[in-house]
């Protein structure tokens, strides 16, 4: 009789918990959905989910392809947030910003400590491949190149069912359909928004949720068309013309007919900047990207004899620049814009007004192409760079 009581008890209790864990989960997945503002981006993610088979034990490969600025890493994003509480341990990297991704996936997996005790580890040796294969992971490799080849990867990725636990998932997203290939299970193409949803976002931007005109309506479908839906043309271009006349709206649809699509949105907000304000995005896009607000704040003051912090709120405002726990940060998309248009001063690399690529930098300074004077204030020391012949 009590070992019957005690295995009810049990068994309540086990289906207690349960339920309690599926409510749990639900209630997360609910919370982390919240995609105000993320126009399109259910309707995406919900493909995303479909090819990963999320209920499926089989480890699945699934890329997410497209051009720059469309979406690709905020979709992983939103995904991986969803998804959260069903896996046991969740990584997340960016290729771009990330110049060891097997140390790192390392450190996160084995911990700091440990990976400091054991010294020199790979993803070949038995202890990691151990490790791996005892947990449900979700990994997001994010934003991977042709210079990029996984090589380090390949056998883990290629024997994903006996590399990883059950049901752990992968995403890769890439600009580079060839990247992907041979890789995932699965691709998924994100293709640019639709007119109602550029509409949407478009107009949060620009009009601030106020109700478009028939015009604003017909320049904002023509735009949409131009830069093919892309959202952070979208986002980048409507914040410039947020306060502007229809004529203004005419004028840029006009140069975006002229040139390349998708920088030509993004040149618009660009030069509508005054002089100093581009000088500051040119700065931030060459040497504060992902630094600390405050402290790329400091320099630039002294930078510029005075505070900044008016023209940083402006670039913010323009969303040509974000901020993330308080790090600056800058879409890679519009880095590279700023890198043309410094490159564009010069073919000489000594001729031009910011270099930040070391090789360039050393050859630069071997050649005695620049001189540098200090600029000394009370909190810190800037390097100035003079051009000279």
């Amino acid at each position: 009789m009590f070992i019957c009581f005690f295995l009810f008890v049990r068994l309540e209790s086990e289906f207690i918990e349960k339920i309690v864990g599926d409510v749990m989960n639900k209630l997360h997945a609910m919370s982390s959905s919240h995609t105000t503002g993320l126009f399109g981006i259910d309707v995406r993610v919900n493909k995303v989910e479909s090819l990963l088979h999320m209920e499926s034990p089989d480890v699945l490969i699934v890329g997410i392809w497209g051009m720059g600025g469309i979406g690709k890493t905020t979709i992983a994003q939103v995904v991986c947030n969803k998804v959260l509480s069903r896996f046991e341990g969740i990584f997340v990297e960016n290729l771009r910003q990330q110049s060891d991704l097997q140390k790192g996936f390392l450190s996160w997996l084995l911990g700091k400590e440990t990976l400091n005790t054991m010294g020199s580890l790979s993803l070949r040796d038995s202890f990691v491949r151990d490790r791996l294969r005892r947990i449900k992971v979700f990994i997001v490799l994010d934003d991977v190149d042709d210079s990029m080849p996984l090589e380090e990867w390949r056998d883990l990725l290629d024997g994903r069912n006996s590399s990883f636990g059950p049901g752990s998932k992968v995403l890769i997203t890439s600009r580079d359909k060839q990247v992907l290939k041979n890789i995932v299970d699965e691709t998924y193409e994100v293709e640019g928004l639709n007119y109602e949803e550029s509409l949407q976002l478009f107009s949060s931007k620009a009009l601030k949720n106020c109700d478009p005109t028939i015009d604003h309506r017909e320049l904002i479908e023509k735009i949409a068309n131009h830069v093919q839906g892309n959202p952070l043309a979208l986002i980048v271009l409507g914040s410039s013309l947020n306060g502007k006349s229809i004529e203004e709206w005419r004028s840029a649809l006009n140069k975006l007919a002229q040139n390349s699509r998708i920088e030509r949105a993004l040149r618009i907000s660009y030069n509508g900047l005054d002089s100093e304000q581009q000088s500051i995005f040119l700065d931030i896009a060459h040497f504060f990207n992902r630094m600390k607000k405050d402290e790329a704040t400091r320099i630039l003051d002294c930078l510029y004899g005075r505070s900044v912090i008016f023209d940083i709120s402006t670039l913010i405002d323009k969303c040509l620049i974000t901020t993330s726990n308080n790090d600056l940060q800058m879409h890679d998309l519009l880095q590279q814009m700023a890198f043309n248009i410094v490159r564009a001063e010069s073919d000489f690399p000594g001729e031009r007004s910011r270099l930040c690529h070391p090789p360039v930098v050393v050859q630069v300074l071997e050649e005695n192409k620049v001189k540098a004077t200090s600029i000394n204030c009370r909190s810190c020391m800037c390097l100035k760079v003079d051009v000279f012949e």
